[in-house]
């Protein structure tokens, strides 16, 4: 089992693959693939997601601003320790190393880093 490089890019199905939207100001860059078409990898949609509930709930200075900021650092954390882990599981470990295959896909499997190679089944 490996893990192959995500090679092909999912189509925006905000824009149809088209890159822009129209808006009450008339045709603007798709908000959803930033312009491109395609969609982002999924970490960066992650962040892109994250950002927004960020800016849409930092006004306040009420327990659910607090909150919001505490629940996005602690996301932000987990993720970056397992961009750590699969790592290590990467660099350190022979190709045969079954242990170490089944961390880097425990660690694909919550962050989506490669497309799963393997036959659905």
């Amino acid at each position: 089992m490996s893990l192959a490089t995500e090679s092909s890019a999912a189509q925006c199905l905000t824009c149809y693959g088209n890159g822009e939207a129209a808006s009450d100001w008339g045709v603007t860059a798709c908000p959803d693939c930033g312009g491109c078409g395609t969609l982002p990898a999924a970490d960066v949609l992650v962040e892109w997601r994250m950002r927004a509930i960020e800016k849409n709930y930092a006004h306040g200075d009420g327990d659910v601003a607090r909150d919001v900021a505490w629940l996005a650092f602690e996301l932000r954390r987990a993720r970056q320790a397992l961009v750590k882990i699969m790592t290590v599981a990467q660099a350190d470990a022979a190709e045969d190393d079954a242990l170490a295959t089944r961390i880097r896909f425990l660690v694909n499997d919550a962050l989506h880093l490669y497309e799963d190679s393997r036959e659905p089944g």
